[in-house]
């Protein structure tokens, strides 16, 4: 356990440096529900910087959430392009129409982790930033900040147990979005100049090789669908040089995640 002295030590120095270090985004200025929620789906794997552009792109197709859900999932994907990990593109579609069709927002993380792909951290984060609760998450940031000043001699990996304990017991609850916001720039300031420490949590995984990867041909198999709207195997298989049986299995793959419809052996988005 921490002491209280190590615990305001901490905490002033956090939020000095998140006064220093603030970067203006437009889920922070307007941290409505939507853009929250927007934002921490786009965010999740993807670089800041990329994000501000689609955000913006995304919001002008879709200026609120009712006009998410009532669109049609081709709309969403053709936005979505750029970003990746597309089944993104599609949780967030789904989420949208099931928030819209109970007509309220959820404000607990038990009610948001019943949503397409919001796990706890990515529930916890949206009631922080949108509803400024006092909720505990660690992503990569908080990570690197809490072990390059707690533990960054650690021989050991350490567990997320111990790093949720620490992030508890220094939550500045009078205002949890601000004291956030000065976690996340404080962590990327830690990570461009001192280095990566998340290498010492059991979360830390190397992230597979995209180029060549069944995770690209999926993506490539979207994009021909965008651009042609309706595709037999035979032409996917042809127009992309994949094998018949691996565009069979993309494309199994792809339906399981609802990512793609078939009729006729026709696929489409």
């Amino acid at each position: 356990m921490l002491s209280s002295i190590e615990i305001s030590d901490f905490q002033n120095l956090v939020l000095q440096k998140g006064q220093e270090l603030y970067r203006e985004m437009p889920w922070r200025s307007n941290p409505t529900e939507y853009y929250v929620l927007l934002s921490e789906i786009m965010l999740q794997q993807t670089q800041v910087a990329r994000v501000l552009i689609k955000f913006e792109e995304f919001i002008e197709a879709f200026p609120t959430i009712e006009s998410l859900a009532a669109a049609d999932f081709y709309e969403v994907l053709q936005r979505w392009s750029g970003l990746g990990y597309n089944r993104r593109a599609r949780f967030l579609h789904q989420t949208a129409q099931a928030i819209v069709q109970k007509g309220q927002f959820p404000r607990t993380v038990d009610e948001l982790v019943k949503l397409p792909g919001i796990g706890i951290n990515t529930a916890a984060s949206i009631l922080v930033y949108a509803f400024n609760q006092p909720e505990v998450f660690v992503e990569t940031n908080v990570r690197t900040v809490f072990i390059y000043t707690f533990m960054p001699h650690e021989t050991e990996k350490i567990d997320e147990t111990t790093l949720r304990s620490l992030v508890q017991q220094t939550l500045y609850t009078k205002n949890p979005r601000r004291w956030y916001w000065a976690l996340m720039d404080y962590g990327t300031l830690l990570k461009k100049t001192e280095g990566n420490y998340n290498r010492l949590s059991k979360m830390h995984t190397t992230q597979s090789k995209f180029e060549g990867s069944n995770r690209q041909k999926r993506a490539q198999i979207l994009r021909l669908l965008l651009k042609e709207g309706v595709c037999t195997q035979e032409f996917i298989a042809h127009s992309l040089h994949i094998s018949e049986e691996l565009t069979a299995e993309l494309l199994a793959a792809l339906l399981k995640d609802c990512m793609v419809q078939s009729e006729n052996e026709r696929y489409f988005l």
